[in-house]
């Protein structure tokens, strides 16, 4: 048979039918996809990533074949990300799902992304810092919709496994590091998540052998009143400025060997705790809803995309259990 990436099954996918899906098939998927497409306004989220692509001539497009729209993409990238799809099952799902070629804005006769465009495109945003971004333009609106309140933060980091084994020399990028007296090789994600609405404001991306506290100034957003953080993150002097700049340091008290914590720290430990321990939703969503264990790829750039995604669909997710709570 011969393969095509066009939907061609023009006796289902007609407009009538995909007016009749809209209208009467409620399924979970076609539900949640629908409110993301309605909620997120896709032109303002696309400008800071057409602006630098402007400038970049990535030759993108095959012989013969035009490049697809950005929009579907990025929509694209998503559905990998919600559904933890690979590339040829990503093509498959499309040429197979109404939900999401109704996501994707797709019809009888349209072309679908096929996994090498897919994959083109992600190096493409992996090497131009373009994940990061999408990210961020995401985050204004969800400042927009007071959504991030920037009044508190929680900061946290958790490692993540490389793909690759150090013995296979097939990622030059990934580094080791201990914890609990256990070894890792990997990298490191980083947060910075707001105390009161637990949407992630900040985002990091490093080597596993990065120290967790030398990412935690660029997680502020610099609007904080207080400041949450375990005791990896204790330390006198980073206490004393944040007093300085205005913000109660709300980290958790560190004993050391000859000099364990006094009685009044304890207390105040098992205080930030019951705040701090939020941070523990967002690592938890990415690892058991989008089944992100482990990196996926072999290389720094590709394996920061996948987590840029990752934080990105966890935020979709408080979008849309914020607007739940306030409707």
């Amino acid at each position: 048979m011969k393969r095509t990436n066009k939907i061609d099954n023009a006796d289902l996918f007609t407009t009538a039918a995909n007016e009749h899906y809209q209208k009467h098939i409620k399924t979970q998927s076609k539900q949640t996809l629908s409110f993301i497409n309605e909620k997120i306004d896709w032109k303002k989220l696309l400008q800071p990533i057409e602006r630098v692509l402007s400038k970049e001539k990535s030759g993108l497009a095959d012989t013969g074949r035009p490049t697809h729209d950005l929009l579907i993409i990025v929509k694209c990238f998503l559905l990998q990300s919600i559904y933890n799809l690979s590339d040829p099952r990503l093509e498959e799902e499309i040429a197979d799902r109404r939900s999401f070629q109704l996501f994707l804005g797709l019809s009888s006769g349209d072309a679908i992304p096929d996994e090498t465009s897919i994959c083109r495109y992600r190096e493409l945003f992996a090497r131009l810092s373009l994940d990061k971004k999408l990210f961020e333009s995401f985050n204004r609106q969800m400042t927009e919709k007071k959504f991030i309140v920037g009044k508190g933060t929680i900061v946290d980091a958790t490692i993540k496994q490389a793909q690759a084994t150090p013995q296979s020399e097939r990622d030059d990028d990934a580094q080791f590091t201990k914890k609990r007296g256990k070894t890792y090789y990997g990298y490191k994600v980083h947060i910075g998540m707001d105390a009161d609405t637990d949407v992630i404001h900040t985002v990091e991306f490093t080597a596993a052998n990065v120290h967790d506290s030398a990412m935690f100034d660029d997680l502020l957003l610099g609007t904080e009143k207080r400041v949450y953080a375990d005791k990896g993150y204790a330390k006198k002097e980073r206490r004393e400025q944040l007093r300085r700049q205005g913000i109660v340091p709300k980290i958790m008290h560190k004993g050391y060997r000859n000099r364990p914590i006094a009685d009044k720290q304890r207390k105040q430990n098992t205080i930030y705790s019951k705040t701090r321990n939020a941070v523990e939703r967002p690592f938890g969503f990415m690892t058991v809803v989008l089944n992100y264990v482990r990196c996926r790829y072999y290389d720094f750039g590709r394996n920061r995309f996948q987590f840029m995604l990752a934080a990105m669909v966890y935020n979709i997710r408080r979008l849309i259990s914020l607007t739940a709570r306030t409707s």
